[in-house]
């Protein structure tokens, strides 16, 4: 396997350079991924000539990108169609980047934000949505030749396994992968304290469909209800170990991705998952 990184760029791209990727390559990750923070549409053909050139100076693969857009899933169809397009328009700049996955999320009816919970999030008519907007979106994909992989999590309409399943073979493309991220699945005690038969049921599922897995800890909080909070790998309850084995049995050659840190701690995440991989023996790189 190698090990990718994920928010080291997350910006407009005009911080890309020289020094950005060099701190990644001295790290020893194999790989990064970028998050637009504006629409995909406003990059121009400059920017994005220059990015590109700067990756392939540093002989850095870029992995996935990913950018924000309206609502997918949204009852409301002149948003759901401006969704798409924006979603659309990722792939077009991934095309033109070399880049060979564009990362789509499901998005959530909360008005609060797309990764806040909603109750219609997980109605059926909701995920015809989600799968309608999909196929739209992989008609594109389709004309570019790109890679469409989906980012999924407890509070969205992908919230379970076979719901993930269903919606990827729901749009007959063969396009449409999935960056699985286990932490995301975390929704309750009962699973954080038990959590090989969760992830077990994840690679057994959805494992044919697997692009990158995105790696995350998390820790429990002290407060009421449940507080359920990200945190660097190694330092929290993740069960690494069950999960880097159940990847290099599933997909040997994947990425396993690092990501949602800030710049000063990614060194310490690094250093503790090349550490935990070299102890289980497993090859690396």
């Amino acid at each position: 396997m190698k090990i990718g990184l994920l928010g080291l760029i997350m910006s407009d791209f005009s911080d890309v350079n020289y020094d950005k990727l060099r701190f990644a390559a001295d790290l020893g990750f194999h790989g990064i991924g970028a998050h637009l923070t504006v629409p995909a549409s406003t990059i121009s053909d400059e920017t994005a000539a220059r990015v590109k050139e700067v990756f392939a100076n540093q002989r850095m693969p870029f992995l996935q990108l990913w950018g924000p857009y309206p609502c997918i899933i949204t009852p409301d169809e002149t948003v759901r169609r401006a969704g798409v397009e924006g979603a659309r328009d990722l792939i077009r700049l991934a095309a033109k980047m070399g880049v060979p996955e564009s990362g789509v999320r499901p998005t959530s009816l909360s008005p609060r934000g797309e990764w806040w919970p909603h109750a219609d999030n997980y109605k059926p008519e909701t995920e015809d949505r989600l799968v309608r907007s999909l196929c739209e979106i992989l008609e594109t994909a389709e004309e570019y030749d790109i890679t469409v992989v989906l980012e999924t999590h407890v509070t969205t309409t992908l919230n379970t396994p076979e719901t993930i399943r269903r919606v990827i073979e729901r749009t007959g493309s063969k396009r449409l992968k999935l960056n699985l991220d286990p932490c995301n699945f975390v929704g309750d005690l009962q699973t954080a304290f038990n959590l090989p038969p969760m992830l077990q049921h994840l690679f057994d599922v959805l494992g044919d469909y697997i692009a990158t897995v995105h790696l995350k800890d998390f820790l429990l909080e002290d407060r009421f209800v449940v507080h359920i909070t990200e945190t660097v790998i190694g330092t929290g309850l993740m069960d690494f170990d069950t999960i880097l084995r159940l990847v290099h049995q599933t997909k040997p050659d994947a990425y396993v991705v690092i990501e949602h840190l800030p710049i000063s701690l990614i060194p310490l995440a690094k250093r503790n998952l090349t550490q935990k991989i070299k102890d289980l023996g497993l090859p690396l790189g």
